[in-house]
């Protein structure tokens, strides 16, 4: 082989390997580049659940003060029945000695006292 054939085997092995090299360069370029991309996208989303969570944790906030509103509103509601429970049972024993008191009336005065009406069924 002579060594002008052998610059030339040599130089177009050179040029080969350069457009490997060419080839290789654009293909890291465009995954570079997707990559760029998918990373936009990921940052945009992140953003975007941080708006989610920070408008949920606004909700949250909010229906907390309402859930302790209510609870406060109830325990009152709860207390006022216990009280008229307890004034609605004071009134019935109330109610019970005065019949009882005018039923020994009417036996000393020895008055009979008028037929109940009577409930239709």
């Amino acid at each position: 082989m002579s060594e002008m054939e052998e610059l030339r085997r040599r130089l177009e092995a050179l040029e080969a390997r350069v457009d490997e090299v060419a080839e290789q360069q654009a293909a890291t370029r465009h995954l570079a580049v997707n990559s760029d991309r998918d990373v936009a996208a990921l940052q945009e989303q992140r953003r975007a659940d941080m708006q989610l969570m920070q408008a949920l944790r606004q909700t949250q906030l909010e229906h907390s003060k309402t859930l302790q509103e209510h609870s406060k509103l109830l325990g009152a509601l709860v207390s006022s029945q216990v009280a008229m429970t307890e004034q609605l049972g004071s009134l019935t024993a109330q109610v019970g000695s005065l019949t009882t008191q005018v039923g020994a009336i009417i036996d000393h005065l020895g008055i009979t006292p008028p037929e109940q009406p009577r409930e239709e069924g």
